[in-house]
């Protein structure tokens, strides 16, 4: 919604009761099915989850792919917004970088202070 709609995006869902074995044929055939993976972002929710992990596992046979872990939303627009301005490298550090800057927590502000976003 705040992007719009992103070409060469592709999501892999992993659903309550599926197997690592059926997460690992959904992202073996979404990568089979990708014109280009010579540069490839895989975003995860958790590291050490059954996604990271399979994830790492098919890393072996795309060295361009970068794994990315503990995504929040401020990383996905980073990741939109610049991915076409900056290299893998600076993009994978970028991202990262607004993931940790989106993380706030918000004090009300005493009677001499004002608000600041």
């Amino acid at each position: 919604m705040i992007c719009g709609q992103q070409d060469a995006c592709v999501t892999v869902p992993f659903n309550v009761g599926e197997s690592p074995e059926q997460l690992t044929d959904a992202l073996t055939s979404t990568l089979a099915g990708l014109k280009d993976v010579s540069e490839l972002i895989c975003l995860t929710d958790l590291k050490g989850g059954t996604p990271f992990n399979t994830l790492v596992m098919l890393k072996q046979n795309h060295s361009g792919m970068e794994i990315v872990t503990g995504v929040n939303v401020p990383m996905l627009l980073q990741l939109f917004i610049q991915r076409e301005q900056l290299s893998l490298t600076e993009l994978v550090s970028s991202v990262i970088e607004a993931g940790v800057d989106g993380i706030y927590r918000y004090e009300m502000p005493t009677e001499n202070e004002d608000e600041e976003f």
